[in-house]
């Protein structure tokens, strides 16, 4: 057997440092998982409170709509079978 090249042994060598590098930047660490596990825990914290904020206005949107168009129309269509019918 031939001994391989030095341009073969650098190759060799450039394409086992670049499957390190590889490896270690998709390396995670406990320390970043517990990291992104109180992101996401703030995240949904303040998804639920945005949550909460919205069905508070809603309900609120909706008091207003039946104080203010519903109940409204029908007063005036009691009064009006009271009063007589005739306009």
């Amino acid at each position: 057997m031939d001994e391989p090249t030095l341009a073969e042994m650098l190759r060799a060598l450039q394409s086992d440092v670049r499957r390190l590098l590889d490896r270690e930047a998709h390396y995670v660490t406990q320390e970043q998982r517990n990291a992104d596990a109180k992101v996401y825990d703030l995240q949904v914290k303040a998804l639920e409170k945005e949550q909460a904020e919205i069905k508070l206005r809603v309900a609120s949107v909706t008091r207003w709509f039946w104080s203010a168009v519903v109940a409204p129309v029908i007063v005036g269509v009691v009064l009006y079978f009271l009063v007589g019918g005739k306009p």
